[in-house]
């Protein structure tokens, strides 16, 4: 599994996720009994060298038989006009929008990729992908999930440019229960327990519950510091509750601001970075 969070405010977006990749470990009845976890895996990735655009994936770590590391870099390549097959994908910097990207990654993940994927092998994938749009001085959120295999996603728009707040996927149970005070779950399930008449009282109970922290005019080092931190605490939980520790690794975390663009600010590398001096372009990284 894995955790990837978002917080956005007043001066952009920040992307946060863990590194940790979990294989189940399947009997000969077919149950899983116990799963193996790798740290190391790549999550988050920067969709163009030269404009603001990120991208934050969870749930399963490839399509066939590539990871969706790979598959993300040649979402780059195509984005940056360097895949002569598919010249027309690259973006123009003066006139592009998140939700033409969107639909591109929908085309190379679903169309090219994942509807082509034998069906016993299809679980559920899911994606952020978060940036400025050509011209607009505040950036925007878009979630992709892939989830019925026989079903085309749909990009969804989650933030506007207007909107602030934080979002966690993957494994939201520990910011959930620690911000707005109960799991994801919970407010559901007492909803349905309970005399219709009496689900707006509730309602509002579960609501004053909540602990505001992603607050528009907080300074981006502390949206950065909050994304962070939310990472880390859901790592510490999945440690000590019964089970696989599928939340862990390095935590990787990128800002995107309107005038610095994407910037690593917490970021593995599986090689020495100052004995691989990277050339112009490179994808690699």
């Amino acid at each position: 599994m894995t955790v990837v969070v978002a917080v956005k405010v007043y001066d952009g977006i920040v992307l946060a996720t863990d590194s940790a990749t979990a294989l189940p470990i399947v009997d000969g009845a077919g149950n899983t009994v116990d799963h193996q976890v790798w740290n190391n895996a790549d999550k988050l990735f920067q969709l163009h060298r030269d404009l603001s655009i990120g991208l934050a994936t969870w749930g399963r770590g490839q399509i066939q038989a590539a990871s969706i590391a790979t598959i993300a870099k040649d979402l780059r390549r195509r984005l940056m006009g360097r895949d002569p097959t598919h010249a027309d994908w690259s973006l123009d910097p003066d006139n592009y929008s998140l939700s033409d990207v969107a639909e591109r990654l929908v085309q190379l993940m679903y169309d090219e990729l994942d509807s082509k994927t034998p069906r016993a092998q299809a679980m559920f994938l899911g994606f952020i992908l978060a940036g400025y749009s050509a011209g607009l001085h505040h950036p925007e959120a878009w979630e992709i999930k892939f989830s019925d295999p026989n079903q085309r996603p749909v990009p969804h728009k989650f933030w506007d440019v207007d909107d602030v707040g934080w979002w966690v996927a993957g494994q939201p149970d520990a910011a959930c229960r620690l911000f707005n005070g109960f799991s994801p779950s919970f407010k559901g399930n007492v909803l349905a327990a309970i005399d219709p008449a009496q689900q707006p009282t509730v309602s509002d109970l579960f609501a004053a519950e909540g602990r505001p922290c992603a607050i528009a005019p907080m300074p981006f080092a502390d949206a950065i510091a909050l994304a962070k931190f939310c990472a880390d605490v859901t790592i510490g939980y999945t440690r000590f509750i019964p089970g696989a520790d599928t939340v862990g690794g390095p935590v990787d975390v990128a800002g995107i601001s309107r005038h610095e663009g994407f910037k690593w600010i917490y970021r593995k590398h599986y090689y020495p970075p100052e004995i691989n001096p990277r050339r112009p372009h490179e994808h690699d990284q």
